[in-house]
């Protein structure tokens, strides 16, 4: 019997203004970049949300998933890290940020 596995489950939600932007093309091209540098650099799912149509509005949302409450936590803090660097390079700006790192319902034998 192994006993009560813990799992935590953090998520950061992120929304973006993309001012040079002049064609959804340009808006992927932001959100893209920073959507596989997040998976590869942190090992986090993510995903676009939209809006639909905007080409300088953008969702983003990025999820971890671990056995440690802190791991998730500091995983998601340095994926943040790295975003607000990016707007430093100003390819877009950082209008707020949300993020959230719970316990989930563990697994028992």
């Amino acid at each position: 019997m192994i006993g009560e596995q813990a799992l935590f489950c953090g998520v950061l939600v992120v929304q973006l203004k993309i001012p040079g932007a002049a064609s959804l093309k340009d808006r992927r091209q932001v959100t893209r970049s920073l959507l596989e540098r997040a998976r590869s650099r942190f090992n986090v799912s993510s995903a676009d949300l939209g809006p639909e149509g905007s080409f300088q509005d953008g969702f983003l949302a990025f999820s971890a998933v671990s056995s440690s409450l802190s791991e998730a936590g500091e995983r998601l803090d340095l994926l943040l890290r790295m975003i607000r660097s990016m707007e430093e390079k100003g390819e877009f700006l950082l209008v707020r940020e949300i993020k959230e790192v719970e316990r989930y319902a563990g697994f028992q034998d």
